[in-house]
């Protein structure tokens, strides 16, 4: 019995150790696993806070339009309006020719684009310009330019950035999210 009590000893100690020491991994649905995470292409947005300048929200009310309006540094209308629901209007980088609207409304579980974003696009017309390095907050969103006339707007994991070369947004689909560029990246649904 004294054999047998240390043998029993003996492998929970190794058991114990194994999971003990395991190493942590990163889950992935990606054959071979353990993928790390994909780097994402949009501001840091301590960075942001951190050191570009805070605007005043109220300094782009429009009356009669409920919410932000500012003009990005490429003549984009964007805005932020009720319940933290944000987007652009006009010539957006990368987008098929006819495609004038890219947009995060309140409920929905991703940035789109087209007709179902125009449709939902509230009237407003941005009188003035966000100016580089600079963000302003509405309603639990960010949106922020960059000294090289990026446009950035977030609220939580829903986020667009408009660059000269084209605009990255969060899209998702039924398993995952991820990432897209100029709307031709994004995985066929």
């Amino acid at each position: 019995m004294h054999i047998l009590g240390r043998y029993l000893t003996a492998v929970g100690c190794a058991i114990g150790l194994a999971f003990a020491v395991a190493a942590p991994g990163y889950a992935d649905d990606t054959p071979g696993g353990d993928a790390p995470p994909q780097a994402t292409p949009f501001p840091d947005e301590t960075v942001i806070t951190a050191f570009y300048t805070k605007q005043n929200a109220e300094d782009f009310f429009l009356p009669g339009s409920p919410g932000v309006w500012f003009l990005s540094p490429s003549g984009l209308n964007c805005g932020m309006w009720n319940w933290g629901s944000f987007g652009c209007s006009g010539d957006v980088p990368g987008a098929p020719p006819g495609d004038n609207h890219i947009a995060w409304f309140n409920g929905n579980r991703a940035v789109h684009h087209g007709w179902t974003a125009a449709i939902q696009f509230p009237a407003g017309q941005a009188q003035r310009p966000l100016p580089p390095l600079s963000y302003v907050t509405y309603e639990e969103t960010l949106c922020a330019t960059t000294l090289e006339g990026n446009t950035y707007c977030a609220h939580g994991p829903f986020a667009l950035f408009a660059t000269p070369q084209g605009t990255w947004f969060k899209g998702w689909d039924d398993r995952r999210s991820y990432v897209c560029n100029s709307y031709g990246t994004c995985p066929a649904g």
